[in-house]
């Protein structure tokens, strides 16, 4: 059966419209109301959190300008009724305060390795197949699959190491895009908060520019999502659907930890739309296979070990339940048993939340965020930057189950 394709005006849980065609004089209430909640909570975070260490709560000069912007952006809301400018508020504040952290940069290894990858493949040899000195500790293999090569490639050609770390800010912006989009077009009073929490998160910000890759993974997810929520507003049919596996396989080739996101979405399909998912395994299947190809060319043991291969840190650390247990003064278990646990853990998670994802797009995003959460902590070693990867689709879950709950309706 087709899923209607719902206008911003009608998809809003309180049927507030998206812009107000017939503002009071310099003051539109429905705007107000569904632009200024997501505003209010960007300014408080800016103002309630430093940038950086060194600023402590005195403001930078681009922190200062994203608050000092506000009253602008507030009465040009109120003025024209547009619900838009909220959303452009946020996403232009959240890359003023992203680019004010991002130099000179943090101590994650995981962009030096990408680029020590680029100078290998570039001189000849094969990066999954090579001795990494940029990573610590120096040794490691390249744990990425080849997505994370093609997503960062561009950026590398144009400025080398900073420009792959520069993939991560324009990746971060693209995600405000993307989270704008599903707000303004599904329901915009809750979507336009989830954008607002996105842009000013302290930690977020800080992960943009620290050298990680978990930012443009968790857009990535987000990206495969939006892909998915217009497949299903267009009756996931053959073409769409493939269009939905392609963005998932493209998620999929980027990070291995976007797996569990991927099997809920499948899910998704399997249940809610099963003629077509023939369409979307074969746009699924062919894309990981395409970014896969040159590197078996290069060497299939060594690319097989690469992608699969789990990192192993050794020691407990992070944001997890072993670390609450230790701090509790409580034994913890040694690593061949957390490794155990935090397999069937995940499991049973992915089991009992397996239903949620007959509910909708927005109920399939929150299954995969449950289970990799459940899997992040529960793992031995669980940085906080992982983190980044789940928060951009947690904040698009809002916009996307209004639109579920009324395209049920």
């Amino acid at each position: 059966m087709s899923r209607p394709r719902l206008s911003p005006e009608a998809s809003q849980a309180d049927t507030t419209p998206a812009d107000d065609p017939q503002p009071t004089a310099l003051f539109s209430r429905p705007a107000m109301a569904t632009g200024l909640p997501a505003m209010i909570v960007l300014v408080a975070l800016t103002l309630s959190a430093s940038g950086q260490a060194r600023e402590s709560l005195n403001p930078s000069v681009l922190r200062l300008a994203v608050v000092l912007a506000w009253p602008l952006a507030v009465y040009l809301l109120a003025l024209t009724g547009r619900t838009w400018i909220a959303a452009a508020y946020c996403v232009a504040a959240g890359a003023v305060l992203r680019w004010n952290n991002f130099w000179p940069g943090g101590s994650s290894d995981v962009i030096r390795s990408v680029d020590e990858a680029f100078r290998t493949l570039f001189s000849g040899g094969n990066p999954y197949d090579h001795y990494y000195v940029s990573t610590s500790p120096p040794g490691s293999s390249m744990p990425y699959p080849p997505g994370q090569l093609l997503l960062h490639l561009p950026g590398w050609l144009l400025g080398g190491y900073d420009g792959a770390r520069l993939t991560e800010l324009a990746a971060a912006i693209a995600g405000m895009v993307v989270l704008a989009w599903l707000a303004l077009r599904f329901a915009p009073t809750v979507g336009l908060v989830g954008l607002a929490l996105y842009a000013g998160l302290p930690n977020l910000i800080q992960l943009t520019g620290d050298g990680s890759n978990d930012t443009s993974a968790g857009v990535m997810v987000l990206v495969a999502v939006a892909a998915m929520a217009w497949a299903a507003g267009r009756s996931m049919t053959g073409r769409w659907a493939a269009a939905a596996g392609v963005a998932v396989g493209l998620m999929m080739a980027t990070k291995q930890s976007t797996l569990l996101f991927a099997i809920a979405l499948s899910l998704y399909v399997l249940f809610v739309h099963r003629t077509a998912l023939a369409h979307y395994l074969a746009g699924m299947f062919a894309t990981l296979l395409i970014v896969s190809v040159p590197f078996l060319l290069m060497g299939p043991a060594a690319y097989i070990h690469g992608i699969t291969a789990i990192a192993s840190h050794g020691n407990t650390y992070g944001w997890n339940v072993w670390i609450l247990m230790n701090q509790l003064g409580w034994a913890t278990p040694d690593s061949l048993i957390v490794s155990v646990v935090n397999l069937f853990v995940t499991i049973d998670v992915l089991v009992a939340v397996a239903v949620l994802c007959r509910r909708g797009v927005g109920a399939a995003v929150l299954a995969g965020a449950l289970v990799t959460l459940a899997a992040l902590l529960t793992a031995q070693w669980t940085s906080p930057s992982y983190f980044a990867l789940v928060l951009a689709p947690l904040a698009a879950i809002p916009a996307l189950m209004t639109w579920d709950d009324a395209a049920a309706a």
